[in-house]
This record gives structure tokens, sequence and C-alpha cells, in this order.
């Protein structure tokens, strides 16, 4: 899990016969591109919004849905989550024609096909990483740092101090965890207490109030714990089983 980069992907889709067909290209993509993918699926919009909390890379949602609509679950998605990236599925284009309402990367339109599943995939995953590794200034009592958060296994509050933990280091400064964590939103870094923000991409181990971070063992608090298992059930690819 350490260093692997991992693409979360939320499927919506009503219909076993698309479930499993989108499954299967995104599965046939990941083979010939070399991504590593985790696929969490949904058969309706409650059951994935109940569950949404740190969230996906990409959601594939169907806009014909039962009881709540693809367009008014993905307005309920934005309240939760600003950045992810959203693409509609459905019969008929001209249904996903307000998709700048809830600012839609793109549309698919089924059956979906690989040949033009493709070019669009590429596109997102050129728009995740340009957005997905955040770079911070640190500035330390004795030299000025850049830290990537791809590099960053987790932060850690000190009394006023930040301990930036690293792969090629620890860095401490004054600073904000809030406004870390406002900074480092984009990678998906998620809070296990109020003293810790961690990357998932480092987490080798999640216990009953404890997790192994980059081979530190760091509390998680109670008040956190729902969260912080849910996030990692999404960031493994269990983020429909809770």
């Amino acid at each position: 899990m350490q260093n692997e980069k991992i693409v979360r992907v939320a499927v919506v889709e009503d219909d076993p016969t698309e479930m499993k067909r989108l499954c299967g290209i995104i599965d046939m993509y990941g083979k010939n591109h070399g991504i590593n993918f985790t696929v969490c699926t949904f058969d309706c919009a409650e059951k994935f919004l109940c569950g949404y909390e740190v969230g996906a890379d990409v959601v594939f949602m169907d806009i014909q849905l039962p009881d709540m609509n693809g367009m008014d679950a993905a307005h309920e998605l934005r309240k939760k989550d600003e950045r992810v990236t959203l693409v509609f599925v459905t019969n008929f284009a001209q249904y996903a024609i307000n998709g700048y309402e809830v600012n839609a990367a793109d549309f698919i339109v089924k059956p979906v096909e690989y040949d033009w599943f493709e070019p669009k995939m590429d596109r997102i995953l050129s728009r995740l990483a340009n957005v997905s590794d955040v770079t911070l200034v640190v500035k330390t009592p004795d030299s000025t740092v850049t830290v990537k958060s791809s590099e960053l296994k987790y932060v850690e509050v000190q009394g006023h101090w930040l301990v930036f933990h690293t792969v090629n280091g620890n860095y401490a400064a004054y600073g904000s965890l809030n406004k870390i964590e406002t900074k480092f939103a984009p990678a998906r870094f998620v809070k296990c207490n109020n003293c810790y923000l961690v990357n998932p991409a480092f987490v080798q181990s999640v216990s009953a109030d404890s997790t192994v971070v980059g081979g530190d063992t760091l509390k998680i608090s109670y008040g956190k714990r729902k969260e912080f298992k849910q996030a990692m059930a999404f960031y493994l690819g269990g983020g429909g089983n809770y």
C-alpha cells in the first residue's frame, strides 16, 4: 500500500448488467494502462451518500436511479465534496446537459463502450494528476523546505508546533492543523484524531483504536473513528460494505 498510487472509484448504478459492464471496462482500462483501481459499487444514491465521508477520486453516477435521481444525488454530493471528479452515466446524452450545475467533468452514454471510455478516462486521470499532489512550503526554525503530499506520511500536533513526518525526514514548524488540512484537501488526507492528519497511502494497518502509519502507531479517537475507518474503506475499495 505504501507509496502505491490507488485511484478510488465509486459506481452508482441500479442496473446489475450495466454495473458489471462498467466495472469490467474500468478493470480493463487499469490492466491496459497499469493503473491500480479500487471500485466501490452502490445500487442507489441513498446508500452512496450515507456512506460518503471523505470520498472517492472519481464517481460514475447513473442519472436514472430509483428514489433519488442522479442529478439530485450529485447536488447532495457537492455539499459533502466539492473536488471529487463526477461523471454521469446515462441512456440519453441530453439528460446530462445540466451537469455544469454540479461541476460534472464528463458524461458517458450507455451501453458503455471501451473505445469511447478510454480517452475520457485518460483526461480524467490527467486532471487528477494535476490536483492530487499538493506542495507546501514549510518554514522551520533553521530553513525552508518544500513538502509534497505524496511524500508526507502524516502531520502531528505538538503544542503550538506541527511536525511533518515525510519519507525524507521530519520537519517542525509553527502552524494550524486545520489550515494544513484545507491545503491538503485535494490529496484526501484524513484525521484519526485532532492531533494527527494522515495520508491514507501510508496507512499499514487499522485496529479498533489505533493505526500504523509509515511505521508509527497513532491513536484513533472515538470521535474520529467512524470517519477515519470509512475513509480507509473507501481508499481500499470496501466503501460499499460498511
